[in-house]
């Protein structure tokens, strides 16, 4: 099948098996299960189409690239954005959530405010990990939390035009030695900028401190662990760079509200 022949796929149409749904008026939310082959032709969605690869993953091809995708990273397509997936690892987990327009019309929003910034990255995974949550829990607050996530994740950074060289060094380190903990002194030094300058200016590229990202980083981390992993919380803890499990799980539940063995039982 050609690019000019592509599989226009209806809304709520996925490639995999659905084992959870949630409908709001502007958005479906789905868990879609691959354990068996599917299509690897190329497709389009008919509404605005987001994917967090939770387990597996697969090659992942557009008009002009091609990526690898693993377990934490998030897909996200345009109205009518061919695409295919290719090479699936089985068994994979998709969390699946197709946007009408109305809903970017209505608050103000862009498709493209998601992807527009790495520092912005870290924020969505967390955003979303919050709405698969929701799925389970489904009770009276789920439609509003959604509702909230969602116009978080398309929300901008206020930033200015002008970004110094040493915000992405810096965001790299962090990620890069998410496992450590790596002082203000030692990254004034790496980068050569003064630490009051990291600490003062931190905020306006990202949101929270400097410590506020850290945390967030390792919680990332932790949860690609518990997702595809059969590691004990322990290991986990230390694997990611918290001091120990208890401190895992406060930080769990500071920026997610659950901790991490209730991810163990959805």
């Amino acid at each position: 099948m050609s690019l000019d022949t592509a599989l226009k796929l209806k809304p709520n149409t996925f490639l995999g098996t659905t084992n959870k749904k949630f409908h709001l008026d502007f958005c479906d939310v789905s868990v879609v299960n691959y354990t068996k082959p599917v299509s690897e032709e190329w497709h389009s969605h008919e509404d605005i189409h987001l994917s967090l690869i939770l387990q597996g993953g697969n090659l992942e091809s557009r008009k002009k690239e091609d990526r690898q995708v693993t377990p934490g990273k998030i897909m996200a397509y345009n109205q009518g954005e061919i695409h295919r997936n290719r090479f699936t690892a089985f068994p994979s987990k998709n969390l699946n959530l197709e946007l009408k327009k109305e809903f970017f019309v209505k608050n103000n929003l862009s498709f493209h405010q998601l992807n527009s910034s790495s520092t912005h990255q870290t924020e969505a995974y967390l955003e979303l990990i919050k709405i698969y949550k929701e799925l389970h829990v489904d009770d009276v607050y789920t439609k509003e939390s959604i509702k909230s996530s969602l116009t978080l994740l398309f929300t901008p950074l206020a930033i200015s035009s002008y970004k110094p060289i040493w915000v992405d060094q810096l965001r790299e380190l962090i990620e890069d030695r998410y496992n450590e903990f790596i002082s203000l002194k030692e990254l004034s030094k790496i980068l050569n900028v003064h630490p009051v300058t990291i600490s003062k200016y931190f905020k306006k590229y990202y949101r929270g401190s400097l410590g506020d990202y850290m945390r967030k980083v390792k919680v990332q981390r932790a949860l690609e662990y518990l997702f595809h992993t059969k590691m004990s919380l322990t290991e986990i803890a230390y694997a990611s760079g918290f001091s120990d499990q208890s401190h895992m799980t406060r930080v769990f539940k500071m920026y997610l509200g659950f901790i991490p063995k209730e991810i163990r039982k959805i």
